[in-house]
C-alpha cells in the first residue's frame, strides 16, 4: 500500500507538471511548451501522451488556478515530512 508521501508526491506531478507544460482546463496555452508540441506533431491521436496530458490538463481537480496550489503544496509537504 501507497504512503501519503508517495500519493502526495505523485498528485503534485499530476496537477503541476502538466499545468507548467501548458495544458490547462481551458486547454492548450498559447506560448506554452504544449503549443509548440502540439504545433509540431499535427494531429494527436488518441492514447497518445500528449492526449493523456491534455485530458490532466482539463480535469484538474481545482481548475487552472487550482493546479499550482495543489502541486506546491504536494511538493512541500514531500520535502519537509518525507
Amino acid at each position: 500500500m501507497p504512503d501519503l508521501c508517495s500519493i502526495l508526491a505523485a498528485a503534485a506531478a499530476a496537477t503541476g507538471i502538466p499545468y507548467m507544460a501548458g495544458f490547462t482546463s481551458g486547454g492548450v496555452a498559447a506560448g506554452s511548451v504544449a503549443a509548440a508540441t502540439q504545433s509540431a506533431i499535427g494531429n494527436v491521436a488518441a492514447g497518445s501522451a500528449f492526449s493523456y496530458l491534455q485530458s490532466a490538463g482539463a480535469a484538474t481537480v481545482l481548475g487552472t488556478a487550482g493546479a499550482p496550489v495543489i502541486g506546491a503544496a504536494g511538493a512541500a509537504y514531500y520535502y519537509w515530512f518525507c
